[in-house]
């Protein structure tokens, strides 16, 4: 796991990628290193996990060809690959970079279908520039424009540290993220830069010539009917074995590795399949153990015989450190989990340089409750539309109530309603907060429909998340908040294998009754205890709606959301409003809250 940073063009100072090689040093703080050649540059700053030598430093030359590439991630694939290349290519170094490039050097542009892997990629061909990122979007990569350059980096805050980019808020976003949690475009805050959408490479022909960068998609996720798995026990065979692969193969390092472990089935299977020395968890101090599922972990830990280290975090280190957390999530994100991953990360860190972790597992095997169709809202919306609609209008003479809500809601179809799992504002709330020049911009619902299209009701939310709520929150945290200490993160559910026989599950297997992930706690059965592989989902449970009940986290919050930059975008007065309700157990606005504090710090940050 590592960074980079490159900038492409005629006029640019060229000490400019120090700066942005620098802004990511904790990516990497094995080494730094810098390649220059007329209108390009590149900055890298390693952090070692396979072959140590300091002979697998980047950026890396081939020195044949004189092509050059700097990398990020890991290729789980990369001896297989080695010994497939070995005939042609001389190799020099025991590193999965120089198997990437010499991929490249063989395959051209394909090479990216032969990797198994984590990864973000930039190869410089003489004078064509390709840029890559992973099936899964697991790595980040950024590139923006500015005065006829081009600029990329392994994260934003990488290209706003070169002085010479002008940087300019793009508020299409706004709307979307304060109803989200998150952004929902492949665009960012900043105008002019974008994310590399997952499965994609961006190439110049020649840099020369242009810097526009042609992005050509490799792979999306798709679910088929072809080959479908409509067997349990094939399902459960299938599974099992393609997990056991891939853990095996996301063990490889050169360096020590533990596991995170909360009480969920995700990373207690994970763990027990890879069996580290140690596991990893957290919780925190507050209300009697209810935010605390770290005892659950030290169980299980203790009867697979694996050691386990734990940190209770105190409501005092979170405030200490809140304004740090929003710094290396790097651009607005409002997952409150991300607050404990942060100190989980920074606890295995102590021991370890590389972790396994449980994320995907949700999104691909359907373990989301907003996936089950149960419930009074699900029984009602299966009457007629028409029906639907009329009760909707004829609620309006009705006080505004949860009936209310519920008949306004039911007339609406399921495309309509589902934008992805983080769903925590409606339109209205935002409306009455955010200034009436903000309120254009990305509607979520334009973006997510489209999956509604042709695929089941579970299909189609499970895509709507794959490709919004993976993407733009749950790996956004996990690459931000263990590279903030120089942690690899690696997630063996989002593995090619274990993808191909996920998509061709059906979905009773996937959702049966009120059971989320069937087929995948059904493959659990024989490696974990029956109270690991049955419990319900909780998620991380954060208890911030405790802590703004509290005068320092009241006074914290006050003071950013009553600042002049609040000013410019919210009714500070509704802000205001919304704090001391929830302040004074009125309601529970804690999400809410949440998201407005950690867009105007990291306004503050990005624009002062």
């Amino acid at each position: 796991m590592c960074g980079f940073s490159g900038i492409v063009g005629k006029n640019f100072i060229s000490d400019n990628i120090n700066s942005m090689t620098s802004a990511i040093k904790h990516r990497g703080p094995s080494n730094t290193s810098y390649f220059n050649k007329e209108n390009i540059s590149l900055g890298f700053v390693r952090l070692s996990i396979i072959d140590l030598n300091d002979r697998s430093n980047q950026p890396m030359i081939d020195e044949n060809t004189g092509v050059v590439i700097v990398f990020n991630g890991e290729i789980y694939n990369y001896k297989e690959l080695r010994n497939e290349l070995k005939s042609g290519y001389e190799f020099t170094t025991e590193s999965d970079t120089e198997v990437v490039l010499k991929s490249y050097l063989n395959w051209g542009e394909d090479f990216v279908n032969h990797l198994r892997g984590m990864f973000a990629i930039a190869i410089v061909d003489g004078k064509k520039l390709v840029l890559a990122r992973d099936h899964f979007g697991i790595k980040p990569l950024y590139y923006g424009y500015s005065d006829n350059n081009l600029y990329f980096s392994s994260e934003l805050k990488g290209i706003l540290a070169n002085r010479e980019f002008n940087r300019e808020l793009n508020t299409d976003e706004l709307f979307s993220y304060l109803e989200l949690q998150h952004m929902a475009g492949d665009s960012t805050f900043v105008k002019n830069i974008n994310r590399l959408p997952y499965g994609s490479i961006g190439v110049i022909e020649d840099v020369e010539a242009t810097r526009e960068i042609k992005i050509k998609k490799y792979f999306k996720f798709e679910f088929t009917d072809d080959d479908l798995i409509e067997d349990e026990k094939e399902a459960v065979n299938e599974i099992k074995k393609a997990l056991v692969n891939s853990v095996n193969l996301h063990k490889n390092a050169d360096v020590d590795l533990g596991c995170f472990l909360s009480g969920g089935i995700d990373s207690s299977l994970i763990t027990a399949l890879s069996m580290p020395k140690t596991s990893f968890s957290v919780g925190f101090s507050d209300e009697n153990g209810k935010f605390d599922e770290s005892g659950e972990a030290r169980a299980l830990s203790k009867i697979l015989g694996i050691e386990n280290r734990t940190k209770i975090i105190t409501e005092k280190e979170v405030l200490e450190n809140l304004r740090d957390i929003v710094y290396y999530l790097d651009e607005p994100q409002a997952n409150l989990s991300s607050i404990p991953l942060y100190f989980l990360s920074e606890l295995a860190r102590r021991e370890v340089t590389v972790v396994l972790s449980g994320e995907g597992s949700d999104e691909i095997f359907g373990g989301y409750e907003s996936y089950l169709e149960n419930g009074s809202l699900a029984k009602y919306q299966k009457l007629p539309k028409s029906i639907r609609k009329l009760a909707a209008g004829l609620s309006n003479i009705l006080p505004n109530s949860g009936l209310k809500r519920k008949l306004k809601k039911g007339s609406l179809d399921e495309s309509d309603i589902f934008i992805g799992e983080a769903n925590i504002a409606s339109r209205d709330d935002i409306e009455e907060i955010l200034d009436k020049k903000y309120l254009s911009g990305y509607n979520p619902r334009e973006l997510t429909k489209v999956y509604f299209n042709d695929n089941s009701i579970l299909r189609a939310k499970q895509l709507v998340d794959l490709n919004f709520f993976m993407q733009k929150d749950i790996l956004l945290k996990g690459d931000r908040m263990s590279m903030a200490h120089s942690l690899e993160l690696r997630v063996p559910f989002l593995d090619l294998e274990v993808w191909n026989v996920a998509r061709r599950l059906s979905d009773d297997l996937k959702i049966r009754g009120n059971v989320t992930k069937f087929a995948l706690r059904e493959a659990a059965r024989d490696v974990l205890p029956e109270e690991w592989y049955n419990r319900p989902k909780k998620g991380f449970p954060v208890p911030m709606r405790h802590w703004l009940r509290r005068e320092d986290f009241y006074n914290e919050f006050k003071e950013v959301l009553t600042s002049s930059e609040a000013g410019i975008f919210f009714n500070r007065e509704k802000l205001v409003q919304l704090l001391d309700e929830h302040y004074e157990g009125k309601n529970r606005h804690h999400r809410k809250l949440y998201s407005y504090y950690v867009f105007l710090l990291w306004y503050e940050r990005s624009f002062k």
